[in-house]
């Protein structure tokens, strides 16, 4: 039950990114360059399965199925720092993101791709405990 309600969650937060960003880039992003529209599209891909992730950690970590692989984090973090954390570095990737589009649109699109890749891949690799 608890784990129908994280992915209710998480899938609401995926199509609610991907919805305000086409709707937002009928309006606001049409004026940039194409590939800075891409390169932002990726982005949000980004920031949303980063809080998949987010979402799959805390709902193992309660179900006492896995323990957490950030050294940083230790291996039991409260669900108000995972997410802390998580907002911190969304936060931050987001700023060096925009400044990297505003200057080099192929680069912030690379960027973006492969940190989309990345956190697609630990969002991956966390569903082996989802079904647990």
């Amino acid at each position: 039950m608890r784990f129908q309600f994280v992915t209710r969650v998480s899938i609401g937060l995926v199509v609610s990114a991907f919805a305000a960003s086409s709707a937002s880039a009928q309006s606001a992003w049409d004026v940039r360059a194409p590939t800075q529209s891409a390169a932002l599209k990726w982005e949000m891909g980004y920031l949303a399965l980063s809080a998949i992730d987010a979402a799959q950690t805390i709902d193992c970590l309660n179900r006492e199925l896995c323990v957490e692989g950030n050294p940083l984090l230790g291996r039991h973090p409260s669900a108000a720092k995972l997410i802390g954390v998580k907002v911190g570095l969304g936060l931050l990737h987001f700023t060096a993101f925009s400044r990297i589009n505003d200057k080099n649109p192929r680069g912030a699109l690379r960027l973006a791709q492969i940190s989309c890749a990345l956190q697609g891949t630990v969002v991956g690799l966390n569903a082996r405990f989802t079904f647990q």
